[in-house]
């Protein structure tokens, strides 16, 4: 476990917050732009932007789709709540939507065979290897938020006990309280 109690889950879903998302999709846009990956023409900026964050509103749809199934199947099988991320992997496997890194690695591949078909790219100049990189940089990025939010929350809440009602309570309350105060929601 690292300092803050937050252990990294390389199996945890990819999560594209909705507020965030054209925040996202603004920054590969002038990223791969400003460095030279990608040319869009000028008017055509909003767009290529769009495309990107629709990418990242579409796997979103399908991870809450995929959760809801979970809690059904958590419900049918009569199992405890505890069990809802073997559900989701359960679920996730059935229908073939990729978790956790693999997620990154599936949205990712997604952008890559966008930016090559899309009307609002002009031309992608760097090999595909480059144009991963850089995405990962700011998907990670991102990504992180929950991490520090978690930490955030944890800092707030030293003071009390964890398990207890109260910490439950405020617990819920706090980190609703940061992400929004982070844009998040």
């Amino acid at each position: 476990m690292n300092s803050g109690g937050v252990r990294p889950d390389r199996r945890r879903p990819l999560r594209f917050y909705p507020k965030l998302i054209p925040t996202i999709a603004k920054e590969i846009v002038s990223e791969l732009t400003s460095g030279g990956h990608i040319e869009v023409a000028d008017e055509s900026v909003d767009d290529a932007r769009e495309d990107f964050a629709s990418i990242m509103r579409e796997y979103q749809q399908r991870e809450g789709s995929l959760t809801e199934s979970a809690e059904a199947m958590l419900i049918r099988r009569d199992w405890p709540r505890s069990k809802l991320a073997e559900a989701k992997q359960i679920v996730a496997s059935q229908r073939r939507l990729p978790m956790g890194d693999d997620a990154l690695d599936y949205v990712i591949e997604q952008m890559l065979e966008f930016m090559l078909i899309s009307n609002h790219i002009e031309e992608v100049y760097a090999p595909d290897n480059v144009l991963r990189k850089r995405i990962v940089l700011i998907l990670r990025k991102f990504g992180k938020l929950d991490d520090e939010v978690e930490q955030e929350v944890r800092a707030r809440l030293k003071h009390l006990e964890e398990g207890t009602a109260d910490w439950e309570i405020q617990y819920k309350r706090v980190k609703e309280t940061i992400r929004r105060n982070k844009g998040m929601i």
